[in-house]
């Protein structure tokens, strides 16, 4: 029963195994086991990987109009490979201009500096779900520098499909962990349409 047990041990997800897996293993050549037992090893397993802590979670969510824009607020916890977590911040501003834009990012990864990124946008030819635009992007850093490029960018228009709907869905009420599940669910993934 030990070594099937232990077999089937390793269905644990590979973060879960990288931080508990020597000692989970160490208590089952331990153990005295049954057929109930290696039933809950292998119980265990299928069930913290239908819960598998790969995926981001949303954690808060605010989203507000503004004079000829939006502004979107998140709170993400993000999974680390070993099985811990780090809380990433964004705030997002955007504004168009009719033939142009300005975005604003500000965001924090963990206990890193945050880092803001402004990008002044002028929107050039529409090809299919794309359009080439000339941008500068002012990257500031938290030492005071900043880093200036100037480039030609596509800019993915179904990108802004998926804001649209993501406002939408706060407006109408939603908390954010179930906009966040509604995000890719087939029928609002622009990627389907």
């Amino acid at each position: 029963m030990k070594g099937l047990a232990l077999w089937f041990a390793r269905w644990y997800p590979r973060q879960w195994r990288a931080r508990y897996g020597r000692e989970f293993d160490a208590l089952l050549e331990d153990a005295n086991l049954n057929v109930l037992d290696v039933f809950g090893v292998v119980r265990s397993a299928l069930e913290m990987r239908i819960k598998s802590t790969n995926v981001p979670r949303l954690l808060d969510m605010a989203c507000r109009d503004i004079p000829h824009g939006y502004e979107l607020e998140s709170s993400v916890e993000l999974p680390l490979e070993d099985g811990g977590k780090i809380l990433f911040r964004s705030f997002y501003r955007q504004i168009d201009l009719g033939d142009s834009y300005v975005t604003l990012t500000h965001s924090s990864r963990g206990s890193g500096p945050a880092q803001t990124i402004l990008i002044c946008g002028k929107k050039g030819e529409v090809d299919g779900d794309f359009r080439t635009d000339e941008t500068e992007m002012l990257v500031l850093q938290a030492d005071g520098t900043v880093h200036r490029t100037e480039q030609t960018v596509k800019t993915w228009l179904k990108f802004d499909v998926m804001i649209d709907r993501v406002r939408e869905k706060y407006r109408r009420g939603l908390s954010a962990e179930d906009i966040f599940g509604q995000m890719w669910s087939d029928s609002d993934n622009p990627l389907s349409s």
